[in-house]
């Protein structure tokens, strides 16, 4: 299964890529920083991992309780992301 997962309900910013048993993460403390960060994690992580968007087979992302903006971010980041490229979004909650 590859797959990538992002979180940005709380102050950390995280997302991760598992490629098979492969994983590939990047995790950082940035209050209100979030919505600069996520995008360029997330293209690092790929490309780290050997990966495109269209080879995943799904996007999971923290959908909260957490802080509103950062559900929301995470949310928009993972949609548009997987309009773009047809794939299946599964929410995770946080708890």
């Amino acid at each position: 299964m590859r797959l990538l997962a992002l979180d940005t309900c709380t102050e950390a910013c995280s997302a991760t890529v598992m490629v098979d048993d492969e994983v590939h993460s990047q995790y950082q403390i940035a209050p209100r920083r979030h919505s600069v960060i996520i995008l360029p994690m997330i293209e690092s992580l790929l490309a780290e991992s050997g990966v495109s968007l269209k080879q995943l087979d799904a996007i999971a992302f923290g959908c909260g309780p957490g802080a509103f903006t950062g559900v929301r971010l995470g949310a928009s980041v993972t949609q548009g992301i997987a309009l773009g490229a047809d794939l299946p979004v599964i929410p995770i909650s946080t708890l």
